[in-house]
């Protein structure tokens, strides 16, 4: 009780204080906007995997998963690695038959060689670095990526006998776990952070739960090891909107450009979950609740807002909501789906935004009112689109140019093109409407 009173005082006391977004441009990904969209799921590991919900994953257009592939789950015997009794080959194979690509989690201790929440040593580090060569020898040169560790900067995921999370240990952990990675499978990512990023993890710091995302960067990057890695991964949970992220990107940004390394960074993983804030909590619910229309459209904006900030990859936590869900628990509610595979609006959101852009390169902005949104697309071998949301209520002047078949679409895919289109006609937007899409050569104004 007393953690979550500290939690929940603190976050209070974060939104309150404002700050400017950042306005840099950033350079534009090479990958589609669809090719960046990504889900978090839990299979293998001793876990059972649900083919359907991975099917249903790429037919809305996710390109990859992200999944922990656990060390003690495959190396239960000193250099034994089980590939197929942990479940990770029927993954691979279901994923791949999908054409859904992984993000590997190589993570967590192994009790053979000391620590289980943390590698402090020599002999862990080189065993680790072996069950990462294992893999990669397995499953590399097939589009698949390697991350190491998840949210090494909180308690909760890096702990040992002699302390909580370690930048240096972390480090020295990539240091021997990378050259590994790159002999086993040279076409292959090497993806570093997982960090814990953001107000949030001020307070994780503030309250002895881990070290604050920016300054466990900043310490992995004096070490020199990012000169191994192709990216970097942030976690960017937050209670806000998803658009108020661009002030903690630039501060990554900068501390990487400031340290001589400006990889491509990446949003690992971040969501909203829809549980009952009524309800009785049996956890520490540590962001406030979203309803699911708002959880579809701060998914999508999310999507849309860092593809259009350069960031490489946005892996929406994720797939299902939990079996038997107790209302009051923000974990039990995450997913795009309920564990029935009944789809979520968000699960239409991310299916209809992919169907439109998911094959377009980066945007050009619309110029537009406060806290307005606008994204012109041109897909390839399609009608141009533009993606509109507001933070706020807003109302726009549509107007259609030319001969064509202009529309507008709602984030579901619903059809709400307005009367009168071609010789102007208004829309007028609540905040968790959005986005909806303008297909077509269709121009918009602000209605103040």
């Amino acid at each position: 009780m007393l953690l979550r009173s500290i939690i929940a005082l603190a976050l209070v006391a974060a939104l309150g204080c404002s700050s400017d977004k950042a306005t840099d441009q950033p350079t534009p990904p090479e990958d589609t906007l669809g090719e960046t969209v990504g889900v978090n799921t839990h299979y293998a590991s001793g876990s059972s995997i649900n083919h359907d919900a991975l099917a249903l994953l790429a037919e809305a257009g996710v390109s990859f998963i992200r999944n922990d592939l656990s060390w003690d789950s495959i190396e239960k015997e000193p250099g034994v690695y089980d590939f197929v009794g942990s479940g990770f080959d029927e993954l691979v194979d279901t994923c791949e038959a999908l054409g859904l690509r992984i993000l590997f989690i190589l993570d967590y201790g192994n009790a053979l060689y000391g620590e289980t929440r943390a590698v402090v040593d020599e002999e862990g580090r080189r065993a680790f670095a072996a069950f990462a060569a294992a893999a990669a020898s397995r499953y590399g040169g097939r589009g698949h990526a390697w991350e190491m560790w998840n949210e090494p900067n909180l308690e909760q995921f890096w702990s040992s006998a002699d302390g909580g999370p370690d930048a240096e240990l972390y480090a020295e952990l990539i240091r021997t776990t990378a050259p590994a990675l790159r002999e086993a499978d040279p076409e292959g990512e090497i993806v570093v952070g997982a960090i814990f990023f953001g107000a949030l993890s001020e307070i994780a710091e503030a309250i002895g739960q881990g070290t604050s995302g920016p300054r466990f960067l900043e310490s992995v990057a004096a070490t020199g090891v990012l000169s191994l890695a192709d990216e970097v991964t942030l976690h960017l949970y937050r209670a806000d909107a998803p658009e108020d992220a661009a002030t903690d990107i630039k501060t990554a940004r900068d501390l990487l450009d400031a340290a001589g390394y400006p990889l491509p960074i990446s949003s690992g993983e971040w969501g909203y979950s829809t549980y009952d804030p009524n309800a009785p909590a049996d956890g520490v619910n540590f962001l406030p609740a979203v309803t699911p229309n708002r959880q579809a459209s701060y998914l999508a904006r999310m999507l849309l807002f860092n593809y259009s900030l350069g960031l490489r990859r946005s892996v929406i936590f994720k797939d299902l909501d939990k079996q038997d869900p107790n209302p009051g628990n923000i974990e039990h509610h995450w997913g795009l789906m309920a564990r029935d595979l009944t789809p979520k609006p968000s699960y239409f959101a991310v299916s209809t935004l992919t169907e439109l852009l998911g094959d377009a390169g980066p945007p050009e902005t619309v110029a537009l009112g406060a806290g307005e949104h606008g994204l012109r697309f041109e897909p390839r071998g399609g009608s141009q689109v533009t993606a509109l949301w507001a933070e706020q209520r807003a109302t726009w002047l549509l107007r259609a140019e030319g001969p064509g078949d202009a529309r507008v679409l709602g984030r579901d895919g619903s059809d709400l093109t307005p009367a009168g289109l071609s010789d102007g006609a208004q829309l007028t937007v609540e905040s968790d409407d959005g986005p909806v899409y303008l297909v077509g050569d269709i121009t918009v104004t602000s209605v103040e």
